[in-house]
């Protein structure tokens, strides 16, 4: 009888439990061994050699702008292991990006684990897997009447919301992994679509599409 020999995986994330959660998903799969390390590390690149993964899973969301950088260092120290991004959105720029600093796939956090465990197998197999299909939420009405309204787009809807929670240019920036200069450049293309000027009217434009 022959023993399978268990792929070795390790979750980069600065989020604890997201990294624990993670883990569990994974070693419930009797073709992995999963570990994880904080993306907090000052002395990352060294620390994931020390495990000698073959497969690592990035948590895009948390570091900012920094996350392609430190994707490019890994890719660069490690050319070997293969790296998928784990995101909250897919939008084209993001997939540019990760190509073009190393990553063999990226994936939406929310995508079912179907989809993750396809996605590895392809994976190691010499492919690659990018999602880029369309998940443009349709839960909340308000917000598609708005984006219909004013022919926003996806990206420009989530400015908004974090806009509208008080977040500031630096903040979204940082939250969305863009520059300063891109979030701002986003939000006077938002405030020209919607014919307004201060941060008060969108915030009584979007009450208005809520009602």
């Amino acid at each position: 009888m022959t023993t399978t020999l268990s792929t070795k995986i390790l979750v980069l994330s600065n989020q604890l439990l997201y990294i624990e959660a993670l883990k569990s998903l994974l070693n419930s799969q009797d073709v992995f061994s999963a570990d994880g390390i904080s993306t907090s590390n000052t002395d990352l690149c060294n620390i994931i050699g020390n495990f000698s993964p073959q497969l690592i899973l990035m948590d895009a969301n948390g570091m900012g702008k920094d996350i392609w950088d430190t994707l490019n260092k890994i890719h660069k120290k490690l050319p070997n292991v293969k790296i998928i991004m784990l995101a909250n959105s897919n939008e084209s720029i993001y997939i540019e990006f990760a190509k073009k600093n190393g990553a063999s796939g990226f994936i939406l956090k929310s995508s079912p684990l179907e989809l993750l465990l396809a996605a590895i197998k392809i994976i190691q197999n010499g492919s690659q897997f990018f999602d880029t299909r369309d998940f443009t939420s349709t839960n909340n009405k308000a917000e598609l009447s708005l984006e219909k309204r004013y022919k926003l787009s996806g990206r420009e809807m989530e400015i908004i919301t974090l806009i509208t929670d008080a977040n500031t240019t630096k903040s979204i920036a940082e939250q969305l992994g863009l520059s300063f200069h891109t979030i701002e450049a986003h939000r006077k293309n938002i405030y020209k679509k919607l014919r307004i000027n201060k941060v008060t009217e969108l915030i009584k434009l979007t009450s208005e599409f809520e009602n």
